[in-house]
């Protein structure tokens, strides 16, 4: 396997595979080889939420000093069912709020300030839901032999934050993407023997080493 892929023989292998790669490329970009109906998708949904704006409804009904645990879970943010949930103590609540070398304790809003004091008392929930759509696009015949493979991403995503003293909210944060439009286009001029070589590549490295 090294001495295949050595010297000039490794060069002449890399100079014939592009060449095909180009060949076979341009091919394809002149027949307009493209279908969408017959690449894959996936919904990668982590969420009872029909959509941002219903996040965004929810959260909006949710009362600082008011809302306890089992009106959260009511409202769509409930800790036993939600996919995503992070708990946070009180030190996990100093870490997200007072991050090293940044904010100063003083500078916390009165809420916090009060909850972080209370120690035991205070603790936080996060709820992250989220709805993404990846449809893949572009040449099918590009995209089943590796030369290139377009994703689309579309959706919403958010993170809400509830601290609680006394499993009670006291102070909320939401933030998010209500509208996700992402594209990543992977491009592999050698296709499959990209990978080929690259393996190829590594193992030789390995032997090198030893």
């Amino acid at each position: 396997m090294i001495g295949i892929f050595s010297g000039g023989a490794h060069r002449r292998f890399w100079s014939v595979a592009a060449l095909g790669s180009a060949l076979f490329l341009g091919a394809c970009s002149a027949l307009g080889v493209a279908n969408t109906d017959f690449l894959p998708d996936e919904d990668d949904v982590a969420t009872s939420f029909p959509s941002y704006d219903a996040v965004q409804m929810a959260y909006d009904s949710v009362k600082a000093g008011q809302t306890d645990r089992p009106a959260l879970a009511k409202l769509g943010f409930d800790e036993q069912t939600a996919p995503n949930v992070e708990r946070l103590s009180y030190l996990g609540v100093m870490d997200r709020f007072l991050p090293a070398t940044a904010l100063k304790f003083d500078s916390l809003a009165p809420a916090v300030q009060t909850c972080i004091q209370a120690q035991e008392r205070c603790s936080a929930v996060v709820f992250r839901p989220e709805h993404i759509h990846q449809q893949r696009s572009g040449s099918l015949l590009l995209d089943l032999l590796g030369f290139r493979r377009i994703t689309v991403d579309s959706g919403w995503s958010a993170e809400v934050i509830f601290l609680m003293k006394d499993n009670r909210v006291v102070y909320k944060v939401l933030q998010g993407k209500p509208r996700i439009s992402e594209v990543h286009d992977r491009v592999q001029p050698l296709g499959p023997l990209q990978d080929l070589g690259n393996t190829a590549f590594g193992v030789g490295m390995h032997a090198a080493r030893l």
